[in-house]
Formats: structure tokens, sequence, C-alpha cells
């Protein structure tokens, strides 16, 4: 599912393009301020979350000749591998049928923002979405039901991953093998850039089932302090070949809020910034707005404004905004937190397969489908 997919991906160190940002005026983190942007990127990190919440989003309107695209890669799929040329009359004109009733839909719905109700569930490898969408002159409120249920989990007999797909619409309950990009809800609670940070502040201990990757590396971070600079060193299966290139580090007070929030930004030093921070000065990890530049142009490619943190840090009001490389708008999603619990004990039966009653399964991991009654 990409419908909670947020993050833009953030690598070792931190490249922006070739112009440099007035931005880029700022000081050299105090000791302090190190310390702190090491806790922040090493906080413990959410291990499960139950959060229930309403999502609005509207999107640059997609050119007829891609929703028609997606709509034939849709259709085809059901083939199953069978060419287009092989179906019977009914089933070609059954095709076509769907096909314009799809790009009817989808046309349709780009002329109003898209309502959305979802509580999300992750613990361990498991992930479950339940969710409704907003249909127009209908609103979606606390006792709505879902109509659609994605869930993600390892299949007890292979260990392989496998989804399952409940289509309230449909009545049919769809098998898949695979798994989806990893749901990120969970990281509005934590700093964005955690992993690069990690990797700039941190000594490299190589991949391994029971250790983290990275650890604090005190040395590194008295050395942000002193000279406002983090540098990834060789990482171990490198055989100690030369670091890389350094990244540029500035803390200062935000303008808009001096005394109460700090700005962060980061970059390679003759490109900077890449990621712009605005942070509680307490909590580097209670981030209210973060920036990411596009590589090339340097233009903001994405924006991300957190507001209303409950007392384990996690926002209520989350709004996101997507950027082309021109700097035009592309997507904005806006999710209002109905409410979350962290770290609690899901039940593993929520993540078992267990088809409504009625529904039609379709097992779409083998070549002929087994479909049946989950009544019978």
């Amino acid at each position: 599912m990409r419908e909670l997919n947020i993050l833009i991906p953030v690598f070792g160190v931190f490249v922006c393009g070739s112009m440099y940002s007035a931005e880029g005026k700022g000081s050299i983190p105090t000791q302090e301020q190190a310390q702190q942007l090491a806790a922040a990127a090493w906080k413990e990190p959410i291990k499960s979350i139950d959060i229930t919440f309403y999502r609005e989003f509207t999107k640059v309107p997609e050119p007829i000749e891609r929703i028609r695209k997606r709509a034939e890669d849709l259709a085809d799929r059901e083939l199953k591998g069978r060419s287009i040329d092989t179906l019977d009359p009914y089933e070609a004109e059954r095709r076509k049928k769907i096909i314009d009733l799809n790009v009817r839909n989808w046309l349709e719905t780009q002329k109003f923002p898209q309502k959305l109700k979802c509580r999300v569930r992750i613990f361990n490898d498991n992930r479950r979405t339940d969710l409704v969408r907003q249909e127009p002159n209908e609103p979606v409120g606390p006792n709505t039901p879902f109509v659609h249920s994605y869930i993600n989990t390892r299949d007890p007999a292979t260990g392989d991953f496998v989804s399952y797909h409940y289509a309230g619409d449909m009545k049919t309950a769809f098998i898949s093998a695979g798994k989806w990009a990893k749901e990120t809800i969970a990281q509005f609670a934590d700093i964005p850039v955690a992993g690069a940070l990690q990797a700039l502040l941190g000594t490299d201990q190589g991949d391994s089932p029971t250790l983290p990757r990275f650890v604090p590396d005190l040395k590194k971070i008295q050395e942000l302090a002193r000279t406002g600079r983090a540098t990834v060193g060789p990482a171990r299966e490198m055989d100690g070949k030369g670091d890389r290139t350094p990244s540029r580090i500035d803390i200062g007070p935000d303008p808009n809020a001096p005394t109460a929030r700090d700005r962060i930004q980061m970059g390679d030093p003759n490109h900077f910034p890449a990621v712009v921070l605005v942070c509680d000065k307490g909590d580097y990890s209670r981030v209210y707005r973060t920036e990411f530049r596009n590589a090339t142009t340097n233009r903001i490619a994405y924006v991300r404004e957190c507001d209303d943190f409950d007392a384990n840090g996690f926002p209520h009001k989350v709004t996101e905004t997507r950027y082309d490389e021109e700097g035009d708008f592309v997507e904005n999603s806006h999710y209002t937190v109905i409410g979350v619990e962290l770290n609690l004990s899901i039940p593993s039966e929520v993540f078992k397969f267990n088809a409504p009653e009625g529904y039609k399964v379709v097992d779409r991991r083998v070549k002929k489908p087994d479909e049946r009654s989950s009544g019978e």
C-alpha cells in the first residue's frame, strides 16, 4: 500500500543541488546540541502501533493516457498470463467495460479531495490497514464501518510473506504472495533522518541479527560540536579504505520561535542545505517542520509539518506536501489522528486470515485461483 508511505529516502551523506542557499547561514552546534541530535537519532524506535486517523489528500490530475494504461494493466493482471487474443467475445467485452468504468471513476475522483478513515496496526512483521473512502456527500465519522482491510504477515506454513485483502465492496478476499512497501506511519514520532545521522555520528558494527548497525561514537559527536562537520566512516566490509564526503550540520534558533525551537540544517558543505528541520529545543526527535530539497534544482521537494504532540511525542496533526523538480505542486496530504497507542501487544489473531462469512476467496498465489465461499 502506498497510502501511508511518507518519507523521501535520505542516504549516508546529505547531497543537494548545485546552488548554495542563503539559508545556509547558521552556527556550529554546541556540545549540548550535538548530544541532543545524537539522542534523537538513537531514540528507542516504536515497536508497535495502533492508530486511527482521517486523511485528506489532493494530487495534480493525471493525464487520461496514464489513467487508461493503469486501468488496462489492472485488468490484464486478472488474465493470469492469457493473451487478449484468446479471450472469448464476452470476456473481451467484459474487460473493456471494466477498463472504461475504472477510467471514468478515476477521472471523477480527481475533481475532489480524497478523504479516508484508516486504522493501522503494526507489530513486528505484521501490518494491517483498515480503511474506508468517503464518497461525495457521504461524510465519514467515528462510527463509519471500514470497507477494505489489507493485511501483510508471514505464512505460518512457509515463513514467506503473504498479503490478504478483504474487499467489502466486492465481498471477496484476495490472497497474494509478497510484501508491500513498509508502512512509515510510526515514523511521525521520530526524527526523519535518524538513519543518516546514525551513520554520521556512529560506529559501524556491520550487519548482525543481534546487534544494532550503528552505535553512538563520542569522538564523532565531539567533532561535530568542534567543527560543525560529521563524516561517514569506512564501512566494516570496505576494509578501512578511506572516508566518505563530510556533511555540514548547522544548528541555531528558529526565527519564527527562537525561544522554543531550533533550526537544524544539513548537507554537503558545498551544496547546502539538503535537509532543514525545525525541532523542539529540548527534544530534537519532536520535529515540527521537515524540508527536503531536490538534488538537481535545489528547490524544496518535500515538506512535512507536525503539531499537537501528545505526551509520547506523537503528533496528532500532520501535513505533507510534495513538489516536482521545478517546484510545482504534486501532492498534499493532511492527517488528523483520532487515537493512537504505542508499544502495545497486538493479538496475532488480528493478522491471521479470517475472511468475513460469505466472502469469495481468490488465491492469487497459484495459477488457477481457488474460489470458494468462506461460509462453506
